[in-house]
C-alpha cells in the first residue's frame, strides 16, 4: 500500500492519457477531464474551504460544457449538465 499525496495516476504509467486542465469555476479551482465532446467531467476539487465540498455541482463526474462567448470578451463560462439538462 502507498501512502503518498501524488495522484495514483502519477505513479504508475497509463495507456490511456486524457486531457486534463486546471480552471477556475465559481471561484474554485477544480481540474477536468476532456470528453470527446466539447464537454469535460470533473476529476478534482482543490480547495481549503470545506463548504464548497458541499456544493453538488463541483462533484467529481459530474459533466460540464464550456461556453465562450465573443461578445463578452475571452472569458469561458462553465454550465453543469446533469441528466441531459443544463444548469446554470
Amino acid at each position: 500500500m502507498i501512502y503518498s499525496i501524488v495522484p495514483f495516476e502519477q505513479l504508475y504509467y497509463s495507456e490511456n492519457k486524457q486531457e486534463r486542465m486546471e480552471v477556475v469555476i465559481n471561484g474554485e479551482k477544480v481540474i477536468l477531464l476532456r470528453n470527446d465532446n466539447n464537454t469535460y467531467t470533473v476529476e478534482r476539487l482543490i480547495s481549503t474551504n470545506p463548504k464548497v465540498y458541499l456544493n453538488p455541482e463541483f462533484t467529481p463526474g459530474n459533466r460540464i460544457i464550456a461556453i465562450t462567448s465573443e461578445k463578452e470578451g475571452p472569458e469561458v463560462k462553465w454550465e453543469i449538465i446533469t441528466d441531459g439538462l443544463r444548469l446554470t
